[in-house]
């Protein structure tokens, strides 16, 4: 039951990670913009995530399996390895949409 729990909860930081990087840059979401967002303090949210280079890579890879063109297109213009990574007609999706 532990372990859903945490899946549960990185799941909805992940959620809102994906949320804030829509709204105001995937390179410009923080650790405290986070943790507010989803009532943890930035030390949960490091527990559950890690360093920001992995919130950064995990957010792209939820961007990229969730089709979110906006944050999918920050990542290629970022030269983000997993924005690359993405289907070339997501992609295309993804410049059409900017």
């Amino acid at each position: 039951m532990k372990r859903k729990l945490a899946k549960d909860r990185r799941d909805e930081v992940m959620g809102a990670a994906l949320q804030l990087s829509i709204m105001h840059g995937y390179t410009k979401v923080t650790r405290d913009m986070v943790a507010k967002a989803v009532g943890l303090t930035p030390q949960a949210i490091q527990h559950h995530i890690g360093t920001m280079e992995n919130l950064r890579r995990d957010v792209m890879r939820k961007a990229v399996q969730d089709e979110c063109l906006a944050v999918i297109a920050q990542g290629m213009a970022n030269k983000d390895k997993h924005a690359m990574r993405a289907d070339d007609g997501l992609k295309a999706q993804a410049r059409a949409a900017l």
